[in-house]
């Protein structure tokens, strides 16, 4: 029964304690980003300066600051892709609505490099395809697409940064995952998404390259 725009309001006041470590995520916030495509924009053009020319270069006062680092904050943590229903479906309509809409205002705005690689980024938590394949297949033809190379780039950064703490086992679990990345990409190329495939085979190659690294690390180099 809480106002929505008053729960906005707290959500983003305590974002940084809204941070997934404790159980707690600015739900509203991320529902919003997923929903809004002005919205996601508006926090595009918080953390990043515009492009253009003519675009004026101010100091940032702190207000804008914390404004900044808030934003900051919310798009590294989001989890929530546009497309998402409350019935745990997934919509790919919804989600190519959403970036055509990006897209169209980040442009307007000298925005559209850092607004799509940004999109690209959640395509990480995009749900698998309902027919097994390892992405909704909405979202692979997104993606697959030869205009959205940037998005593309923004999901292999994502993917690469999505690892986290690991440990030193000389190569054997980097291995493990080139060789997962090494199926995804078949499984990409067998329905006609090259591009896709293209990008798993790097981050595959990133992966063997981590491999080789950590095969040849002295283990007591620390």
């Amino acid at each position: 029964s809480t106002n929505s725009n008053d729960l906005f309001e707290i959500e983003f006041a305590f974002l940084p304690l809204l941070d997934g470590h404790l159980g707690t995520s600015p739900k509203l916030l991320e529902q919003r980003l997923a929903n809004d495509p002005e919205f996601f924009c508006e926090v595009i053009r918080a953390e990043f300066r515009s492009n253009k020319e003519n675009s004026p270069v101010e100091e940032l006062t702190e207000r804008q600051k914390n404004i900044a680092s808030r934003a900051y904050s919310l798009l590294h943590n989001w989890r929530t892709p546009p497309g998402s229903q409350k019935d745990g479906t997934y919509n790919g309509e919804a989600m190519e609505y959403w970036l055509g809409r990006v897209k169209e205002i980040c442009r307007e705005s000298g925005h559209l490099e850092v607004g799509l690689s940004s999109a690209g980024q959640i395509f990480v938590h995009v749900p698998s395809d309902p027919s097994g394949f390892w992405m909704h297949h909405s979202a692979a033809v997104i993606l697959n697409s030869e205009e959205n190379q940037r998005v593309r780039d923004g999901y292999l950064t994502a993917m690469i940064n999505s690892r986290g703490v690991h440990t030193c086992t000389a190569g054997e679990e980097e291995r493990k995952i080139a060789a997962k990345y090494r199926e995804r990409a078949e499984a990409a190329d067998n329905h006609g998404y090259y591009r896709l495939a293209s990008t798993m085979r790097e981050l595959a190659e990133s992966y063997e390259r981590d491999a080789e690294r950590e095969a040849s690390r002295d283990i007591y180099d620390v």
